[in-house]
């Protein structure tokens, strides 16, 4: 699809329906956020319900990241093909359906199978979002509507951290998941009714022959190369760190699941906000400047992880916590923002999905790896957060990397043309 069809598309939608298919993509996201983040408070009890190992409990959580990342690639090329709305109906089925059944497992294989099924509805998600964000908004409010699908991530992340900890320590997590399943299939059923983004399709027809950029250009361009590898040096950050932060405050900090979700709503709560003012900042003032945001919020977290786990008392570690959140979203929303801003219309789908694939991949292996670096130094967690320090470094290095695009390259697009 070309710029021309998009933006036909987009100018016939008035912004009553524009703002209400947004809404109902706000709601898949925070589903998908409660069995996400839900998932970090659940595997304390079911570690202990099925007798897991810290490497056993990180394999869990990254079984489904390897799906995701897995799905992410078809379901950009479909989201580019086809349009948003299959690709994210039938991810946010696929995440309700087997969180309703996660609640049912009762072993180590079993837990392990139904979290790599519910990855691939994850690994759908996000890459189809980019792509309805293309459909829905004009380029020059993207990085807002980015920002909002992110803090909607982090809403959720609240959500999950305090009332699936309540749920869980009161009820039991099987409940927790039943509770979340249940939600995600009355949203399934709403995206199904009411969720239809543009038909852009046969406005970009009748413009006659349209040049598409064919996948060898796309995969042969360093600058995708240099994103791809900032992402996923911040998503091995990003998800080692919320993967493990609940058990760290319970082991190294002696706090309950209710007291680890109250505490652990700060942190989110903050992301939330510096996603929005990330987005807005992007699309007002600090277009072109995308670099020098990644370098200081990569800064900013790296010094936060090396400070947390020698805080001499648990309001420090939330302090830490606190401001590591804020530039952890930071680096992630600039890099997101990136193709949304830049790349060429009708690849967007498939250049977001290698970056969800990589970010898939981190979410797969920096669990497992803290799992295993947790136990080989006998329960301590120091070697486990270095481990995601050094990927923040690598996420600084390729940001000094990285130049704005100047001119078309087939790729990326000219940023004055925006």
């Amino acid at each position: 699809m070309n710029d021309g069809g998009k933006i036909m598309g987009i100018l016939q939608m008035s912004n009553g329906k524009r703002h209400f298919i947004f809404s109902l993509l706000f709601l898949g996201w925070i589903v998908d956020s409660l069995t996400l983040f839900g998932m970090n408070i659940a595997i304390i009890p079911i570690s202990k319900e099925l007798g897991l190992s810290q490497t056993q409990s990180g394999m869990v959580i990254s079984s489904f990241w390897l799906s995701s990342a897995c799905m992410t690639l078809l379901a950009g090329w479909l989201s580019d093909k086809f349009g948003s709305r299959k690709i994210i109906v039938i991810a946010i089925f696929i995440i309700s359906l087997f969180s309703l059944m996660t609640g049912m497992v009762g072993s180590f294989v079993a837990i392990l199978a139904v979290r790599f099924i519910l990855g691939l509805g994850d690994g759908g998600l996000p890459t189809g979002s980019g792509v309805a964000i293309t459909e829905i908004y004009k380029k020059g409010v993207r990085a807002r509507a980015k920002s909002i699908l992110l803090a909607a991530q982090s809403i959720g992340g609240v959500l999950a951290l305090y009332a699936t900890a309540v749920i869980a320590d009161t009820y039991g997590w099987r409940v927790m998941f039943y509770i979340i399943g249940g939600i995600g299939l009355v949203v399934t059923l709403l995206l199904s009714i009411y969720y239809h983004p543009p038909k852009v399709e046969s406005a970009t027809q009748k413009e006659g022959n349209v040049a598409k950029t064919p996948l060898k250009d796309l995969y042969k361009n360093k600058k995708l190369w240099v994103v791809v590898i900032m992402y996923f040096g911040s998503s091995i950050a990003y998800w080692g760190f919320s993967s493990w932060m609940p058990s760290y405050l319970e082991h190294a900090r002696n706090l309950n699941l209710k007291e680890i979700g109250s505490l652990a709503m700060i942190p989110q709560a903050l992301a939330v906000v510096s996603a929005i003012i990330t987005g807005y900042l992007i699309d007002k003032w600090l277009a072109g400047k995308e670099k020098y945001l990644i370098l200081i919020g990569t800064i900013i977290a790296s010094i936060c992880l090396l400070l947390i786990f020698n805080a001499p008392s648990i309001q420090m570690v939330i302090v830490y916590q606190s401001i590591y959140s804020i530039g952890g979203t930071a680096i992630s929303m600039t890099i997101l923002t990136i193709p949304l801003k830049y790349v060429s219309e009708n690849i967007v789908g498939m250049f977001m999905g290698t970056m969800y694939f990589v970010g898939g991949l981190a979410g797969f292996v920096a669990p497992t790896v803290m799992g295993a670096l947790i136990d080989m130094f006998g329960g301590s967690y120091h070697a486990a957060f270095f481990f995601l320090a050094a990927a923040l470094i690598v996420t600084s290095i390729c940001s000094l990397m990285f130049k704005t695009p100047k001119v078309n390259d087939g790729v990326f697009e000219s940023a004055s043309s925006k």
